[in-house]
């Protein structure tokens, strides 16, 4: 008996612990024609299964420099680059968590009575004609320092371009095509890294990276552009412009959706970030870089202004070491908490 009390309060402890790695949950949902979603079929396909990780994160600031007259003298450019980056992470075990996390919104589908659409029957329907396949496990980079998980033995279809070409509006077109079924999406976004802001940098380029390891609900990936050499003295005169400083956006958000045939939907996703504790430290990781400035007076001399006018430059970079196994427990923990939840909140209402 004492043994029996024994496991059980350690289950209740491992149970216990595992919880206290994330935040509070919170979720907003948006939901259409619930009545036309109860008369589809108890049939389902899952058109996307996507879970992301971010790895590393690059943010850059430009300042240009100019003339400001007799008072505000000749500034230069200047150019401040941060970079922060996780290692430590076990990749192996990535894939086993969202391997588990696939298998749990599965057994979750099945529980409730739905059929899960074979890769099969999907190819033959016109929607994704000559669409690609692709089949886990896989762990590839669809954004720089993002890293996509695609579960072991999950197929999808996807357009030509890559794993993001899933196609606008497909569901729909692929529910009716199959029969008047229900399409699930999953996309479920974790990152450590948010952009910090300082307005009041006055005659510098500053940047600043913070660190906060969550379940993101909406979050803009900024990847800083790169510029290429054009060879040709054509391409050097034509080719496409670009700004100092500009960086790519591409905005993303966690979320859970359920789709028929005539666009009824339901998307579930985090009210606000659910935060992964005590793995990634907070903190923050800054570059600065002052522009320099020449205002002639009669002790200057031509190597001074020279000096100033020189572009400047200021980087850092950091490496921040992370436990692969916590990682991994508490990216796990987030993602279940979040699928669980909005399984629960869906599938009694379409029953």
């Amino acid at each position: 008996m004492k043994k029996l009390l024994f496991s059980i309060s350690l289950i209740c402890l491992t149970l216990s612990l595992s919880a206290q790695s994330i935040g509070n949950l919170k979720t907003t949902n948006k939901k259409w024609a619930f009545k036309t979603m109860k008369k589809a079929s108890k049939r389902i396909y899952i058109n996307s299964f996507n879970v992301n990780f971010e790895v590393y994160k690059e943010a850059i600031d430009f300042k240009a420099g100019g003339n400001g007259g007799r008072i505000g003298g000749n500034t230069s450019s200047a150019t401040a680059k941060a970079a922060v980056g996780l290692s430590g992470i076990d990749g192996k075990l990535m894939q086993e968590k969202t391997n588990l996390l696939y298998k749990n919104y599965m057994k979750k589908l099945e529980d409730a009575g739905y059929e899960i659409i074979t890769t099969e029957e999907v190819a033959k329907v016109d929607a994704i004609k000559d669409w690609d396949k692709t089949t886990g496990p896989n762990l590839i980079e669809n954004l720089t320092g993002i890293i996509t998980c695609v579960p072991e033995n999950y197929t999808f279809y996807h357009k030509k371009k890559g794993f993001f070409g899933l196609g606008w509006n497909i569901q729909p077109k692929l529910a009716k095509q199959l029969g008047n079924v229900i399409v699930a999406d999953v996309n479920l976004y974790v990152i450590f890294s948010e952009s910090g802001n300082d307005w009041m940098k006055g005659r510098a380029a500053k940047v600043k990276i913070k660190t906060n390891l969550r379940l993101a609900g909406e979050y803009a990936i900024t990847i800083p552009q790169k510029f290429k050499e054009k060879k040709s003295t054509l391409g050097k005169l034509f080719g496409s412009v670009k700004i100092k400083g500009a960086s790519d956006v591409h905005r993303v958000n966690s979320n859970i959706a359920f789709y028929d045939q005539v666009q009824a939907n339901y998307t579930g996703s985090l009210k606000e970030d659910l935060e992964i504790n005590d793995i990634v430290k907070k903190q923050k990781i800054v570059a600065y870089q002052k522009q320099g400035s020449f205002v002639p007076t009669s002790f200057t001399t031509f190597s001074n202004y020279l000096d100033a006018k020189a572009d400047r430059y200021s980087t850092t970079t950091k490496w921040i070491e992370v436990d692969g196994d916590k990682y991994a427990q508490g990216f796990y923990n987030a993602c279940n908490a979040f699928l669980e939840n909005q399984l629960d909140e869906i599938l009694p209402k379409l029953k």
